[in-house]
């Protein structure tokens, strides 16, 4: 049986984006379809994960940058000016047998790729480039969808939850001794003495916990 799709990702699947503009107005209008295409991907990936502003699980992070991977590879491949075939000696050339692609260059595990430095520096040299852009593009992209997601109104939002009074006392309390500590250590505000902040607040935990 076929799955079926959620209306978000119905409403993604029939959006159109135009790629050529004959004027202000139709690029007024197609960056209005950009815009709520980014709020239905956004309302997507919250549906899938909606504890995505707190902590993103990792196989959800792994195909988001598998996502992020297919759009980045097309860029690269459309730009001219990068080369995309090496030679054996690690040389770009239009005819050589290596073609490094974004998969290609980060398919090597981070020990490999270390021990790469030191035994094939100038390999290292162009994967490091592929996987520094690559991942300058990722996590620019993840904090784009970050964001898009703590746009969303306040019913698909995570709500959190509402503090005691008691527990914003005693948060309070310890944020100001962390404070005091902090600034007395760096020693350059006089105004800071953190024996009397310790006394005053334990002075106001006494009349609190009576």
């Amino acid at each position: 049986m076929k799955a079926q799709k959620t209306p978000v990702a119905q409403a993604i699947s029939t959006i159109t984006l135009a790629t050529e503009f004959n004027n202000l107005k139709s690029a007024g209008y197609s960056f209005a379809v950009i815009g709520d295409y980014a709020t239905n991907v956004a309302k997507y990936v919250f549906q899938e994960c909606p504890s995505f502003l707190d902590s993103v699980p990792k196989e959800v992070e792994a195909q988001l940058v598998e996502g992020f991977a297919l759009k980045a590879q097309e860029l690269r491949n459309d730009a001219v000016h990068i080369p995309k075939r090496f030679n054996n000696e690690w040389i770009p050339d239009p005819k050589g047998g290596i073609e490094v692609t974004i998969a290609y260059a980060m398919s090597f595990s981070q020990q490999e790729f270390g021990r790469m430095r030191i035994a094939d520096p100038v390999k290292h040299g162009v994967i490091k480039s592929v996987r520094d852009s690559f991942s300058k593009y990722k996590n620019a992209r993840m904090t784009a969808l970050r964001n898009a997601i703590k746009s969303l109104n306040k019913e698909t939002k995570p709500r959190a939850e509402n503090k005691d009074f008691a527990k914003f006392i005693s948060d309070t309390m310890t944020a100001i001794l962390d404070k005091a500590k902090s600034v007395g250590a760096r020693n350059n505000d006089a105004t800071c003495d953190q024996v009397k902040t310790r006394m005053a607040v334990d002075a106001f935990n006494n009349v609190w916990n009576k």
